[in-house]
């Protein structure tokens, strides 16, 4: 029996609920955990929701009058947002549109696009730098995600999200996928090692380091959202595949609790890593991406060997 639409409804908006609140909870854990490893006792869960509330009750000083500079925040917070309904919440899309896994590539990547205009549309060496830094991650991490999203799209004949999930074939091609996909989403996100564009101590904030007030938060609130997006989409890629048919509202709701939970699971182990790496040279970053490239097609290859 096929679900109602009134469930579809249901689990559309729990999508919503948690694209927009449990980004910045994700985070209150991994500051949490950071915080234990270094034998701190840390700032409680909340802590970047009242960081995020405080920022949006403070205006912001504009060093300059280009609305690239205003409008950049919330363009970015469009695309992460739309980027996260784009993603299968059980077996619900919010967002169902053909098509969508190269939506969602783009959209994603959008986010770090406006990210790297912001930078440059002021009179700021730091900003500039962290933009320069921003290009050169998006120039090398980009084209490996695109690869590896091609042999997901290949393994499964779909280029959308949620039949790519529904028909995975386990082969070694895939595997590998699954581990180089879980570095390139890694840096994707800007976790450490990988955060080189805002580094605090070194660009103070790069691109972000004119920004204050409203802005800085809604261009924080960007960030946890599409972090949030990238590790949900690879959550669903290891749950859905594996489940079998999703045809009552209470599987889908036992599916999205494992969704959930894994999610939540996975930061404490993304904190770790953070916590335990030293932030890389940009140029250390751009030959491990380059070189995750040229393994991303061999296993492209691989793929379309039938392997």
């Amino acid at each position: 029996m096929k679900m109602e639409t009134t469930a579809k409804l249901a689990f559309s908006f729990i999508g919503v609920l948690l694209t927009f609140l449990l980004p910045p909870y994700l985070d209150g854990i991994a500051r949490r955990v950071k915080a234990r490893l270094q034998y701190r006792r840390g700032p409680p869960l909340m802590q970047t929701w009242y960081d995020l509330n405080k920022l949006f009750s403070l205006p912001s000083v504009k060093p300059t009058k280009s609305a690239l500079f205003t409008w950049a925040p919330f363009l970015a917070l469009a695309s992460a947002v739309i980027g996260a309904l784009l993603l299968p919440y059980g077996n619900v899309v919010p967002i169902d549109i053909g098509f969508n896994l190269v939506v969602f590539f783009y959209v994603i990547l959008m986010v770090s696009v406006f990210l790297m205009l912001a930078g440059l549309s002021v009179q700021n060496a730091f900003s500039h730098l962290g933009s320069a830094r921003e290009m050169q991650i998006i120039l090398t991490v980009e084209p490996l995600i695109a690869v590896l999203y091609g042999v997901l799209a290949y393994n499964a004949g779909s280029l959308n999200i949620a039949d790519i999930i529904s028909n995975l074939h386990l082969t070694p091609s895939l595997v590998m996928t699954y581990v180089l996909l879980a570095y390139a989403l890694y840096v994707e996100s800007g976790f450490m090692p990988f955060d080189i564009a805002e580094a605090e101590q070194e660009v103070i904030g790069g691109p972000l380091s004119e920004y204050s007030g409203r802005l800085l938060g809604v261009f924080y609130y960007a960030i946890y959202i599409k972090r949030f997006a990238l590790l949900w989409f690879f959550v669903s890629l290891l749950v859905l595949p594996w489940v079998g048919p999703i045809d009552t509202a209470l599987k889908a709701a036992e599916v999205l609790a494992v969704q959930f939970l894994l999610t939540v699971a996975l930061y404490p182990v993304i904190a770790s890593l953070e916590a335990t790496n030293a932030r890389l040279r940009i140029d250390h970053v751009v030959k491990m991406n380059t070189r995750a490239f040229f393994a991303g097609i061999i296993i492209l290859a691989i793929a379309f060997m039938g392997w």
